[in-house]
């Protein structure tokens, strides 16, 4: 199967179980986020990584869009085994009139990749809850020498 090519198979391997083993050492799991993709025409997609969750899909941070509660936007937040910043968002609706009142809905899914918080910051839908996420993960003290 690999063509007499043996060590660029196992070298391959061997670099993937490492990069594993130093992102667990360092707090990460595997990450495993199911949604479908409003960027692609709402088609299903999965999505793995190494990471940390800040706002996990199981406690997300859920951010009121209208008075009564009913519509959310959530948001979840995790750090990376290489210290990029992914968003997964989508926005939820329960029904509150008629037959289908408690029915929930989903739209809007996005798995997003940022280089840093700043980064992801910049974007206006996502300020507030990169902000959020800044201060749950714990805010950096910048020293100062003055």
């Amino acid at each position: 199967m690999a063509n007499d090519r043996l060590s660029p198979v196992l070298l391959k391997s061997l670099k993937e179980f490492i990069a594993v083993k130093e992102s667990e050492a360092r707090g990460r799991e595997r990450i495993q986020v199911e949604f479908s993709d409003s960027d692609d025409y709402n088609l299903p997609n999965i999505k793995a990584f190494h990471g940390k969750w800040i706002f996990s899909p199981s406690e997300p941070l859920r951010v009121p869009l209208n008075d009564a509660c009913t519509k959310n936007e959530i948001y979840c937040i995790a750090v990376t085994g290489k210290d990029n910043v992914v968003v997964h968002t989508w926005t939820t609706e329960i029904e509150t009139k008629g037959e289908d009142a408690g029915n929930q809905y989903t739209w809007g899914g996005r798995f997003l990749v940022f280089s840093s918080f700043e980064e992801a910051a910049r974007n206006d839908k996502l300020n507030h809850a990169i902000r959020e996420a800044i201060r749950k993960r714990g805010v950096p003290v910048e020293e100062l020498d003055i």
